[in-house]
């Protein structure tokens, strides 16, 4: 899932600038899946969403998801592989407490509720940015975002 949200974030305009985020998120910033029904095989699997992650961030995946489903309708000149479709993945109200909190993402990547609940000792060791992160879409020439701050997975 990485790698074609990845793939498909780098095709998109308005999701190009966020690149550098998502590589440095990795897998931590991908939300883990619950399969629904495995007796009836029905290839349904929840969303279920790392309790750190914010809004704004959870928003910017919502998005390049879609994106990566724009990137595979286009099949001309391409034949259709082999194998696994991808599957429905629809949201949920459910949260993965147990997810590893990347460190040194800007303040407004991380859930407030989720950074106030921490020891100070666990907010000490997560390297929070005190810059806010840019989730406006990128246009054309444009420096906004990533590019803006200096963070750690600038590149």
């Amino acid at each position: 899932l990485l790698k074609m949200r990845l793939d498909a974030m780098a095709e998109h305009p308005g999701l190009r600038k966020h690149l550098p985020l998502v590589k440095y998120l990795g897998t931590q910033g991908i939300s883990s899946d619950e399969s629904e029904d495995e007796v009836r095989r029905t290839i349904s699997y929840p969303r279920v969403y790392p309790r750190w992650r914010s809004q704004q961030l959870s928003a910017l995946m919502w998005e390049a998801d879609l994106a990566i489903m724009e990137f595979l309708c286009v099949t001309i000149g391409k034949r259709k592989k082999a194998g696994t479709q991808l599957r429905s993945r629809p949201h949920s109200a459910k949260f993965n407490d147990a997810a590893a909190a990347p460190p040194g993402l800007p303040v407004n990547c991380y859930d407030a509720t989720w950074l106030s609940s921490l020891h100070p000792r666990s907010k000490k060791h997560l390297r929070v940015r005190e810059e806010e992160y840019d989730f406006a879409p990128g246009c054309a020439g444009g420096h906004t975002g990533i590019m803006n701050c200096q963070c750690p997975f600038r590149r």
